[in-house]
């Protein structure tokens, strides 16, 4: 069962108040767009992060970099060029579906997230790399 983040942070941290505003309104349809994309493992990845926001006390940079993964996730091309369309569950989507159109705007709410707690565009090609390594070994 989702508990619905609370938007009356009490937190002084602002990054952290804006990431749990923005789960609060956001949090059921990120739930079922990670389901659509990732299954019930996209569903308790977006559960956990919620969980884990509702109990912080700043956003850190694990949550930092959490919400940067969830936003690859629902991604059509998570990493510039590393398009994989046998592996991507994007291949069986409509794209005239309103599915796809809700995680574009879900995807796009995150992004504008991310650039409002100021995740610089770097981290996200820097958090990048490790993956392409280890898929390249």
């Amino acid at each position: 069962m989702m508990r619905k983040i609370s938007n009356q942070s009490l937190s002084p941290d602002p990054n952290l108040s804006a990431a749990r505003a923005h789960f609060s309104e956001n949090g059921p349809a990120l739930c079922s767009a990670a389901e659509i994309l990732a299954g019930d493992a996209g569903t308790a990845r977006v559960l956990r992060l919620m969980s884990d926001l509702r109990q912080a006390t700043g956003l850190n940079r694990g949550l930092r970099r959490r919400l940067v993964d969830l936003h690859r996730l629902l991604s059509p091309d998570p990493i510039s060029g590393g398009f994989d369309q046998e592996l991507s569950p994007w291949t069986i989507l409509d794209p005239g579906s309103p599915e796809v159109e809700e995680i574009c705007l879900l995807t796009d709410r995150l992004y504008e997230l991310l650039k409002k707690i100021d995740v610089p565009q770097q981290q996200h090609c820097a958090w990048a790399l490790p993956l392409i390594k280890q898929k390249a070994a």
